[in-house]
Order: structure tokens, then sequence, then C-alpha cells
């Protein structure tokens, strides 16, 4: 994440980016989802609360709420997956089109008490992947 492009998480459309899981283990359990899922929601930037404006890259839930990576894999992969995994691009678009203006970020605090560091999956993978690639539309990552 380059400092020069580094910017507040927002929920401007145009600045997430769309993370395939479609060669993880878990995508034949994913149902209904498209052919490129399923999917994760990224985006890279600091949260609008932090005044060191410390670079991360944040994923958005079905609640509407921006989770820091970090603390995302602190959660349960059965909390992660039911939260943070969209079958369809027409799940993620809906959502999009509804969140309001200003973000609002999923804070350590919130986490639920059972949160502990959870069991490895291919979700890491496919983050660092899209982590290392430049923005873009191909078949494994889509700018909405």
């Amino acid at each position: 994440m380059s400092p020069a492009n580094l910017c507040r998480v927002t929920n401007d459309f145009r600045c997430v980016r769309l993370v395939s899981l479609r060669k993880s283990r878990i995508a034949s359990t994913i149902v209904p989802r498209d052919p490129g899922g399923p999917f994760m929601v990224a985006q890279e930037g600091y949260d609008p609360q932090d005044v060191k404006m410390t670079p991360d890259t944040f994923l958005l839930g079905r609640s509407g709420r921006w989770l820091s990576t970090a603390d995302f894999f602190r959660m349960s992969v059965a909390d992660r997956r039911r939260e943070y995994v969209f079958g369809t691009a027409a799940e993620v678009a809906t959502l999009l089109r509804e969140l309001p203006p200003q973000p609002v970020i999923f804070r350590p605090d919130d986490l639920p008490e059972a949160a502990r560091p959870s069991e490895t999956d291919d979700m890491k993978t496919a983050l660092e992947a899209a982590r290392q690639s430049p923005p873009g539309p191909d078949p494994g990552q889509t700018t909405v």
C-alpha cells in the first residue's frame, strides 16, 4: 500500500475491490455463487478515527461495517465466512448501494468475547494476492 495513495476508508463503491475466493476450498460450499465467486469486499486505507493514519486493509461485512484484517483474522472461520463472504457480485452491489455516506468501522472492542486466534484458511492467501496485484479487473479480482 503506497502512502502516496493512502486515503481514509470510505463507503464509495469506486474505492473497493472484490477479492475472489473462487480457487479456495470454501468456494464450493457457498451457494448461490457467481462463476468468479465467492467474494470478499476489501479496501486499503486508514481508519478515519486513526490520527496516525495507519495503513491497513479493511473488509466490508454484511452488516455494512468495515473491519481491519488484523481483527478479521482474530474471528473464528465460521464467523468470518458468515459475515464477510458474499456468493455473488449482485449481493455486494446491493449492499454498497444501501450504505450510508459515512463508513462505520467495527472496532476490536466490538468483537465477541469468544473471538480468538483461529484456524488457518485460504482467505488470507486471497487477501495477500489482492494486495500484491494492481487495481483493475481481472478474473480473480474485480473492481466494483
